[in-house]
């Protein structure tokens, strides 16, 4: 039996359990994180400030998340909406056999900034969705989320993977940041993916953390 420590003795501190938190957050709620991107680079939960780790597990609106957390309100610019047939990697995590078209819609989001703060692509496959949500989705401000809200469908996300990246090439903002926060989602509405969306979150650092970018604000990202 240990004997209890005496006057001014301390107890010994325990061993530290964040990093197998971190560990077991990945694995539990990112299904393909062991298949990333050739172009996306793994990253520890860890080095995140606690604001970006939340946005990767976010179940919702990301849009609204901004707004909720940095006081600003959010403008989101459709950049191009066109019908194609999808890539073989965004084929298969969409569960198509081949040769079927979606709609390609790409996005960004600025909060306090000329330059994008949130770069998203998505693969909307058209049978899979009432026609009210195509319409829905043309004149909502608020993007896919807010579309998806308006008509209150049912719908789950299937996150893939995340990992550190750059901006997406087709993004012609100047000024934007070297390096960005990337996540993979699928959308599921009457048990099958309907949308496959890729975020990409812009990126700054301060003493080793890695933090939003683009918010309007020149503070120390949280660690906590």
């Amino acid at each position: 039996m240990v004997a209890a420590p005496g006057p001014g003795r301390r107890r010994p501190s325990q061993p530290r359990k964040e990093p197998v938190v971190a560990d077991r957050l990945a694995a539990r709620h990112f299904t393909a994180q062991d298949a990333l991107p050739d172009d996306v680079e793994a990253v520890e939960l860890r080095r995140l400030n606690s604001f970006l780790r939340g946005l990767l597990l976010l179940d919702g609106t990301v849009s609204r998340a901004l707004e909720a957390e940095t006081l600003h309100p959010v403008e989101i610019e459709a950049v191009a909406q066109e019908e194609r047939e999808p890539p073989a990697a965004e084929s298969a995590a969409l569960g198509l056999s081949g040769g079927e078209r979606c709609i390609r819609r790409r996005v960004e989001m600025r909060i306090a900034s000329a330059t994008p703060s949130v770069w998203a692509e998505s693969y909307v496959v058209p049978e899979r969705l009432p026609e009210t949500f195509l319409n829905a989705l043309t004149g909502n401000t608020q993007g896919i989320g807010g579309s998806l809200q308006q008509l209150h469908l049912e719908s789950a996300r299937e996150l893939l993977w995340f990992g550190l990246a750059t901006p997406p090439p087709w993004s012609a903002s100047a000024g934007a940041p070297a390096g960005t926060l990337r996540r993979a989602y699928l959308i599921i509405t009457g048990g099958q993916p309907a949308l496959l969306i890729t975020e990409d979150f812009a990126l700054q650092e301060n003493s080793g953390v890695l933090s939003l970018a683009g918010q309007g604000r020149e503070t120390a990202p949280r660690s906590q």
